[in-house]
């Protein structure tokens, strides 16, 4: 059998009882599978978007036992698109639950971004993100995150920042 000959089913009906019944149903089967196939792939790619990630549910808050943990002071230089940024620009970090002040910004730098973890969800997950904006307006996520590390006293540390884009007005 080859491509350009496919098989005759009457022939194989004729001299196999079913074949015929059963070629089909295998070509049905495959047909199946490959559909599926093809769904799953589909759905895999949909669900894997490079948009804003699923934000946590703030009012599942399980607060810290015990006194606070003493928080990171962050300062840098950032840019826009590539350029240094201006001033008088807001910039806040976030975990989970905590989140600092918003800081105003000097010419391409930016200081003062006080915060540490409020929750067990902002130790656990440990990862503080970046925003030039507002909360409660539009905000563009920094390029960098930090991984939080229990710190012994205020700690400040210097993290660069890029933004893509400046917020909408």
């Amino acid at each position: 059998m080859n491509a350009s000959n496919p098989p005759n089913l009457s022939i194989l009906n004729s001299q196999i009882p079913g074949a015929a019944a059963h070629l089909a149903s295998s070509k049905t089967r495959i047909r199946l599978i490959l559909t599926i196939a093809l769904v799953m792939v589909a759905a895999t790619l949909g669900c894997s978007a490079d948009g804003e990630p699923t934000p946590y549910d703030r009012e599942d808050f399980t607060p810290i036992a015990g006194p606070p943990p003493l928080p990171m002071i962050f300062e840098g230089k950032f840019t826009v698109a590539g350029e240094p940024g201006p001033a008088d620009q807001t910039i806040y970090a976030e975990f989970v639950h905590g989140g600092s002040l918003r800081s105003t910004t000097l010419e391409g730098e930016y200081i003062q971004v006080i915060l540490g973890p409020v929750s067990v969800d902002d130790i656990d997950l440990g990862v503080i993100s970046f925003y030039l904006g507002t909360r409660a307006g539009d905000h563009v996520k920094a390029d960098q995150t930090w991984t939080w590390s229990q710190v012994n006293q205020p700690t400040n540390q210097v993290l660069d920042l890029s933004f893509p884009r400046f917020p909408e007005s």
